[in-house]
């Protein structure tokens, strides 16, 4: 059976045993000096995340086959799914019991910044720096993160509240949203995972990889 495009996390992530996703925000801005010397900056593409991953250490055979599937990308050509391993769920709901299967969603866009939420359990915490993820345009994937802290109210409505980066403009409310395990779609950076051996027995693996909107 063909493998998929994009690998799932729980086909890529969890298989491979990911002990580290860390995520950099890249901002794609174009910088000019103006007559009275301020410096101006201005968005030129969406922002998007980098992300430096590492596996646990495998023994020899394994990190072979871990290799094979990373190979199996094609270098930048297919995808993966990847979540942030170091909060993969709300700081106040760390194994995510809470959350459980809930999805809620998106209610109003005020702008790409701004949004209201609905659909949460009644009373759920949601600290600044959580993430949370949505699919749009049927394959896409948007990944970001609150930048305010919030409570559910009683009916699971979330008042608006700041995001980052912004929203895509695709993105329209009433979309559904996870905050558990939340994934990105990414590209492996060509050339650029490495089996290291960390000592006779194993091998430490690490990669790069960048997100996409694509398809």
């Amino acid at each position: 059976m063909p493998l998929e495009n994009p690998l799932s996390g729980a086909e890529f992530a969890d298989q491979l045993r990911v002990k580290d996703v860390q995520l950099t925000s890249v901002w794609h801005q174009q910088s000019s000096i103006s007559g009275g010397a301020d410096r101006l900056y201005a968005d030129r593409a969406p922002s998007l995340w980098r992300a430096e991953v590492s596996i646990v250490p495998l023994r020899h055979a394994e990190a072979e086959g871990v290799m094979a599937l990373i190979n199996s990308r094609g270098g930048g050509l297919k995808t993966i799914l990847l979540y942030p391993t170091r909060l993969p769920f709300p700081a106040s709901d760390p194994r995510g019991e809470i959350i459980g299967a809930t999805l809620p969603s998106i209610n109003v866009i005020s702008d790409r910044l701004h949004a209201s939420f609905s659909g949460f359990p009644p009373g759920y915490v949601i600290p600044v720096g959580t993430w949370f993820s949505c699919v749009f345009d049927s394959s896409r994937y948007y990944l970001g993160q609150f930048a305010e802290h919030r409570i559910a109210g009683p009916a699971g409505a979330v008042v608006s509240v700041e995001l980052t980066p912004p929203l895509p403009s695709s993105i329209t409310s009433g979309t559904s949203i996870t905050v558990a395990k939340p994934p990105g779609k990414f590209r492996i950076v060509p050339n650029s995972a490495m089996p290291l051996a960390a000592d006779l027995n194993f091998s430490a693996i690490q990669f790069s990889a960048e997100q996409t909107y694509s398809r």
